[in-house]
């Protein structure tokens, strides 16, 4: 019977390694040398024969010989090298921790250091190209994983469930890096952790060499979770300046609103109460206040004259004085931008939600809109699919107009109607949010909700109802008393109510 003894050249060699005779012998290392093209055990052969043992079987022999070359026995199983330790009862404890390493040197490296729980990957790290990505993998293909590169993960899938967190200790480069990812997407994101290796490390070897095994073993433990898409920790996100908010230019509305960029409003009226007059006054306080540009689509009022010459009435408090009117129109021209098909008011077009956001996209790219209203939302063309409902449909509607909110820090306001029953028989009564045509969604997904109310329709007093609040630092509930003027087309305040 041949002796496998590892002999002078592999005991020097594992030494300049840090790692031990004892832990060598542990797991059968050897050296051999070639002999009519296999490798036979020869305590004087320069070849370092790492054996695979899995359930008391050899099943596999990897050889290390001389200019780091490396090749496996012709037949072997696919599989890690350590592998019996998936077996190991201590995995039914969900603490521990399975390391998996690019080479059998640094899995004796972790082992060596006091962590048992540690494999190796057979074939090292595979290839990357010059200037490819090393984390750009190309897509898994279930019909080779059973014999490809990763034959050893497949191999072992039944015990790899048995294991609920995995630390992958990859080299620190390209190869290493690649490796790590086609791991982590085999084994899960959320059970896998990656190592910091010290500045001047690549590996686990090289830490235990230029710096000891207490860092070797700080590495490993503190091994945290690979990021995983959707999930994240408070210290994943960058520090963030508090919300910034912005006057109303009423100082009284300003205890219940405070505007904020990216911020989704729904003001609802009945018809005929101005709502759209509010809106419009509330644009040239931002426009005075602020400079903060805004972008209307209003297909239910043309823009000349009708918005044209409220606009001019709200930021001149005049009307029918010539005098005024290049003057009202150069503030209009420099703080506004009307998403429409056809200045000239000749083309009939449906307009659905996609263009509206389009348009609004480019209002932010050219013109730096702050704000985008949509006066009133009845009047979009609905693109409703035929098996969406219509509270679906306006839930996803309404999930379009917030993510474009938050992607260029604009306020989008939409207007809706109440329904018809706010005024059925005639006996009109205040509508509330729930109110609005469609959908509870206005509701639970605005940060401000407003509702105006004109209790006598023969007066020019009206309340503002600020219904919905979402943030505390943007306001609170209650209820302003407003004042209109019919000639400037202004809203003045008169008094505040107790808030709600």
């Amino acid at each position: 019977m041949t002796v496998k003894t590892l002999g002078p050249l592999g005991e020097a060699a594992f030494e300049r390694r840090g790692i031990s005779a004892e832990t060598v012998v542990r797991f059968g290392i050897f050296t051999g040398s070639l002999e009519k093209g296999e490798v036979i055990p020869d305590e004087k052969g320069a070849i370092v024969v790492f054996p695979f043992r899995d359930r008391g079987i050899d099943v596999n022999e990897k050889f290390r010989g001389p200019g780091k070359k490396f090749w496996q026995r012709k037949g072997g199983r696919r599989t890690f090298w350590n592998v019996g330790v998936l077996d190991d009862p201590a995995f039914d404890n969900d603490q521990t921790r399975l390391i998996i390493t690019e080479g059998e040197i640094d899995a004796l490296t972790a082992i060596e250091c006091g962590f048992p729980f540690t494999v190796s990957v057979p074939d090292g790290a595979p290839a990357v190209g010059e200037g490819e990505d090393p984390e750009k993998l190309e897509p898994l293909n279930p019909e080779t994983e059973h014999s490809g590169k990763f034959e050893f993960v497949w191999n072992n899938r039944d015990r790899l469930t048995r294991v609920k967190k995995f630390v992958i200790a990859a080299d620190n480069d390209g190869p290493g890096r690649r490796l790590a990812a086609e791991l982590v997407r085999r084994l899960s994101p959320s059970r896998c952790l990656f190592v910091t290796y010290p500045e001047g490390c690549k590996d686990l070897n090289e830490v235990l060499l230029q710096l000891g095994p207490d860092k070797v073993r700080e590495v490993i433990n503190g091994a945290k979770p690979y990021p995983v898409r959707g999930l994240y920790r408070l210290s994943d996100y960058p520090e963030s300046s508090p919300v910034p908010v912005f006057s109303t230019g009423w100082e009284t509305i300003d205890r219940h609103v405070k505007i904020f960029p990216g911020e989704f409003m729904v003001v609802t009226w009945i018809p005929g109460h101005g709502k759209s007059t509010w809106v419009l006054n509330l644009l040239t306080n931002l426009a005075n206040l602020h400079e903060w540009k805004s972008a209307i689509f209003s297909p239910e009022m043309r823009t000349v004259p009708h918005l044209r010459d409220k606009l001019r009435r709200i930021k001149t408090g005049r009307y029918g004085d010539a005098s005024i009117v290049p003057w009202g129109d150069a503030f209009i021209d420099d703080s506004f931008v009307f998403i429409d098909a056809d200045p000239t008011g000749k083309e009939d077009q449906d307009f659905d939600l996609d263009w509206v956001i389009d348009k609004a996209t480019d209002a932010v790219l050219r013109d730096g809109i702050r704000v985008l209203v949509i006066d009133p939302w009845n009047e979009v063309e609905h693109a409703r699919r035929r098996d969406e409902s219509m509270t679906d449909y306006i839930g996803r509607g309404i999930r379009a107009l917030k993510r474009f909110a938050r992607l260029y820090d604009v306020a989008v306001i939409v207007v809706a109607h109440p329904t018809k029953e706010v005024g059925r028989d005639g006996k009109s009564r205040p509508p509330t949010l729930y109110d609005i045509e469609g959908s509870a969604h206005w509701f639970n997904k605005c940060d401000h909700g407003l509702v105006i109310d004109r209790p006598d329709a023969n007066s020019n007093e009206s309340v503002l109802r600020i219904a919905k609040v979402r943030f505390d630092e943007t306001g609170e509930k209650g209820e302003v008393r407003m004042s209109y003027d019919r000639l400037s087309c202004r809203f003045y305040l008169l008094n505040e109510a107790e808030t709600a």
